[in-house]
């Protein structure tokens, strides 16, 4: 049986873990991508850099091109996590779950669609190399909202009906 307190806590999971392993180029750098942060160390020095901050860059101009559609894929990605967790706590009593199944598979799609863009197809190319080691986390976390919630389903058909003893 899936509990809203299991499924809240695979989502807190899902935020807080790292999500993507990468290098920069020719290794002039490497980090971590985290759903709400990005911390990379380049020859430049160490920096941890927020969504928010990344956005900034975006719509700033700054970044652009790959980069800028990496990030923005990334930032819906991250808007979807904390869309599934909300809509959880907002449906914590009913028991219809499947929403929250779907906003963390689309979660999961943004974040490797986004590795995708930065990288390619084959998560290695000129910008350098990405390892998603987090997101089959995501996917697990989608499937088991979905699956908790047909084992759910089941378990009321087993029982027999008493109105049927007569």
């Amino acid at each position: 049986m899936n509990t809203p307190p299991r499924t809240l806590g695979l989502i807190a999971a899902c935020l807080l873990a790292p999500l993507a392993v990468f290098t920069i180029g020719d290794f002039l750098g490497a980090g971590l991508r985290f759903p709400l942060v990005l911390y990379q160390d380049t020859v430049c020095g160490a920096s941890v850099i927020p969504i928010w901050r990344e956005i900034t860059y975006v719509t700033s101009g700054l970044i652009g091109g790959r980069s800028a559609l990496a990030i923005l894929l990334w930032t819906l990605g991250t808007l979807l996590l904390i869309a599934a967790a909300c809509l959880l706590v907002v449906r914590w009593y009913e028991n219809g779950q499947r929403p929250v199944a779907l906003l963390l598979a689309g979660a999961g799609a943004a974040f490797l669609l986004s590795c995708v863009a930065q990288y390619g197809p084959l998560f290695h190319g000129a910008a350098g190399w990405c390892v998603p080691v987090g997101v089959p986390l995501v996917f697990a976390a989608a499937w088991f909202v979905w699956r908790g919630e047909e084992v759910e389903g089941e378990d009321g058909e087993d029982e027999p009906s008493s109105s049927d003893s007569s």
